[in-house]
């Protein structure tokens, strides 16, 4: 792959995987409520998805060209649906007590997240057949290319749940007002999926 084509590549990916969206906005939301540490399964989750819809795209993409006219329909309400459950359970959600015990974000949440995500399911199909394919077919380096794009979305994904870590205080205070805004944007989130916006 020729180096321009490469970095045309990763600036499309950051710009991409850096955006708004289902995964960025959750860690922002949970993140602000239970803190990076408490998000590491969560965190775990999406990237291995991410890397698991990275290698499928990859090997599969020539494939998956003739098949996504079918299932892309499918799996984009199923992903919203997913989506808007998500925006649910965080308008209801309440700040913890001191001694509460609660359930922390989990590796299976992240991981259907990802797996839902007709975001990153087109980022991946976009990238190896616009940028990747043309120059290369060899399993090794597609491998290669598939861990470099999750990568980019790990960056991006620490970037929001940090953000969201800086704000954990504010939370706690103005939790109503938090739940809300990313309540909304997962909402706007799962319309964009769908074509209404």
């Amino acid at each position: 792959m020729p180096i321009n084509v490469f970095i045309e590549m990763t600036i499309s990916a950051a710009v991409t995987v850096w955006s708004p969206g289902p995964n960025n906005i959750l860690l922002l939301s949970t993140a602000s409520k239970y803190g990076i540490k408490k998000n590491a399964k969560l965190l775990l989750g999406i990237w291995t998805g991410s890397l698991s819809l990275m290698c499928l795209c990859g090997i599969f993409c020539s494939a998956l060209g003739s098949i996504v006219p079918g299932i892309q329909p499918i799996m984009k309400y199923v992903g919203a649906a997913y989506i808007l459950y998500l925006a649910w359970q965080t308008w209801k959600r309440k700040p913890p007590k001191e001694n509460e015990a609660e359930k922390e974000p989990s590796y299976v949440m992240g991981l259907l997240l990802q797996l839902l995500n007709v975001k990153i399911i087109v980022y991946g199909l976009t990238m190896f057949s616009s940028f990747i394919l043309p120059y290369e077919s060899r399993i090794p380096v597609l491998f290669l290319f598939a861990v470099y794009l999750m990568i980019l979305g790990a960056i991006g994904n620490l970037i929001w749940a940090f953000a969201g870590n800086v704000l954990k205080r504010f939370y706690t205070e103005h939790y109503k007002l938090m739940n809300a805004v990313m309540a909304l944007l997962l909402l706007w989130c799962s319309l964009r999926i769908i074509g209404i916006l």
